[in-house]
């Protein structure tokens, strides 16, 4: 069962939504949500410093229900855990969960785009 306003998926049983009180129903469709849900849309927000990083921080979306992924410097699976030439990571959320994922973040790092490093090295002089 689908909540046709956040899209949210629920275990069979349950009829209504409890975040927003609207009656379920068996599929998302353009007609009981507005828009074509066929494809996610993902919009980037944050570049973070590094892969392990942005890792990370999807696991905590993850755990929170906020769907997101990492893109980091190579195109295979294995880059996220072994590029190290890459300075960076950008992750991407659900455009759904924008404002939920914003919240999650700051609750974490604030405005800190380098939770495990805690920014660039600078050159000593």
């Amino acid at each position: 069962m689908f909540c046709p306003v956040c899209e949210a998926e629920y275990e069979p049983g349950i009829t209504v939504c409890p975040d927003d009180n609207s009656p379920l129903v068996d599929r998302l469709t353009v007609e009981n949500t507005g828009r074509d849900t066929s494809e996610a849309r993902f919009v980037a927000l944050h570049n973070l410093g590094s892969p392990a990083e942005a890792e990370m921080v999807n696991d905590i979306f993850t755990q929170n229900g906020i769907r997101s992924v990492v893109k980091s410097g190579g195109a295979d699976a294995f880059s996220p855990l072994l590029s190290a030439t890459w300075e960076g990571a950008i992750i991407f959320v659900d455009e759904r969960d924008v404002d939920r994922a914003t919240e999650v973040y700051n609750a974490f790092f604030g405005r800190d785009t380098t939770p495990l490093t805690g920014g660039p090295i600078e050159d000593e002089e």
